[in-house]
């Protein structure tokens, strides 16, 4: 018996099939996410909702040919929002996560997601679904023919399954704000308070459900965040471990038993009597790939021939570093962060001796380091019990292990890797194996869980 997980991710879609006793990963198939679109404002980060769903199920086809496939299961970027008609088809593109749009200027000094948090009371970020739902609404940008809203993946589970109607998942809910943790809902009094049409915000459904059948007879289960199915698909042991994911962005995450209100840290359902505390980071794993595109251009500008890729180079020269006694400290938040939109990275401690490519690497990893274990300070007041276990996952962390050894080094534990890949991917096959009955509980689908 075998389970499909599909991550429908910013800028890659990835697909597993496991065996569903041993959890071994039998197949991954990666495709590029070249779906974004031409945009009229630099603000506006626009992927096309159609396209991806094609990709998606030249995928699955792709996958269903080992036979034997019991349950699909489905993540992806949160936050962002399409726009759907009465028919559940998609009438406008997927305004992503990194849309900002909620940072332009709105009235009285204040951009739209300033004034939406104030009014609602809710902290709220740009790219946050109910933000650019309200921007959408204020400047008229809603389509006539949609009648509400759902995430990409809702979306990828009503293609498979024929569904008419989004039903989300408390963790895509909650990405979207304006969510009401004490009662698992949306907060349709501060829906409608802002001027907002409550009807746009789709139902929610806690917990372990199956949304439908593929018209193979395959059972889908609802969709679920990709920060959720990262922990799900990479964490043995939920109450006793950290998280460090590194990938477009990055994220650390602790669970909790319930929720927090701390404005500083996001406070995400995991699972029915389990949230997540998480801190992330806008520009995570990219920080390390501007630098590396900056090495290219540099090298470039200077041999006056193309260098297509910078990172063995990076790699070799990381492995051999050893640090100086003035080291280059560097803010690595290039894209601002969600409560300082206007923040930018910067780079001190610079003398006539240490600036250079060892240096700036080093400093850039020490950076993304920093901006988690700041974000970790402000969780452990409302952690009952440190974490005694580091989980790294993501790309970002299994192919630079100079990365994984300082985020090893500044939280003074070991960190553990996966064996398996795409482990949002396979934390949606795990989801779906629950949903599905062909295991009993999270706790026993993480025993196929083993690390390197």
């Amino acid at each position: 018996m075998r389970i499909i997980g599909l991550d429908i991710g910013t800028t890659s879609l990835s697909g597993i099939i496991c065996d569903a006793d041993s959890g071994e990963i039998l197949r991954t198939v990666t495709y590029a996410n070249d779906t974004f679109l031409p945009v009229a404002q630099k603000w506006e980060k626009l992927q096309d909702p159609i396209r991806i769903i094609s990709h998606l199920r030249e995928m699955i086809k792709d996958l269903l040919k080992a036979g034997n496939v019991a349950a699909i299961g489905i993540t992806g970027q949160m936050h962002g929002i399409v726009y759907l008609d009465k028919s559940g088809q998609p009438v406008s593109p997927l305004t992503t996560w990194q849309d900002g749009r909620g940072d332009q200027p709105y009235q009285h000094g204040k951009t739209y997601v300033e004034y939406l948090s104030e009014v609602t009371g809710y902290s709220l970020a740009t790219g946050y679904g109910a933000v650019t739902h309200f921007y959408n609404s204020v400047n008229g940008l809603i389509p006539k023919s949609a009648v509400n809203f759902c995430t990409i993946h809702d979306l990828a589970v009503m293609a498979l399954t024929g569904q008419t109607q989004p039903l989300l998942n408390s963790s895509d809910a909650a990405s979207f704000g304006l969510y009401d943790f004490k009662n698992d809902c949306f907060d349709l009094a501060a829906i409608r308070a802002i001027g907002m049409d409550p009807e746009f915000f789709p139902p929610v459904a806690s917990g372990f459900i199956s949304a439908g059948l593929t018209p193979e007879g395959i059972p889908v289960s609802v969709a679920i965040g990709d920060n959720q199915a990262s922990v799900l698909g990479s964490v043995n042991d939920l109450d006793h471990s950290m998280l460090i994911n590194v990938g477009t962005g990055s994220q650390i995450s602790c669970v909790v038993s319930a929720p927090s209100s701390d404005t500083d840290i996001d406070c995400r359902p995991l699972i029915p009597g389990r949230w997540l505390l998480t801190g992330s980071s806008l520009c995570g794993g990219r920080a390390y790939a501007i630098l590396e595109e900056f090495l290219r251009q540099t090298a470039a500008l200077v041999t006056e021939q193309p260098v297509e890729n910078a990172y063995p180079a990076m790699d070799k020269l990381m492995e051999e570093f050893v640090p100086s006694g003035q080291p280059l400290i560097v803010d690595t938040a290039f894209s601002g962060t969600r409560s300082q939109p206007e923040r930018r990275g910067k780079i001190e401690n610079i003398s006539i001796d240490n600036l250079n490519m060892a240096n700036l690497c080093d400093g850039v990893m020490n950076g993304m380091v920093a901006e988690l274990h700041t974000m970790y300070e402000k969780m452990k007041p409302l952690l009952k019990l440190s974490p005694t276990r580091l989980i790294g996952s993501g790309n970002g962390l299994r192919f630079n292990k100079p990365l994984a050894q300082r985020f090893s080094n500044a939280f003074g534990l070991p960190l553990s890797i996966p064996s398996h890949r795409e482990e949002a991917a396979y934390g949606a096959a795990l989801f779906a194996m629950v949903a599905t009955g062909i295991v009993s509980s999270v706790d026993e689908a993480q025993t196929r869980i083993q690390y390197c």
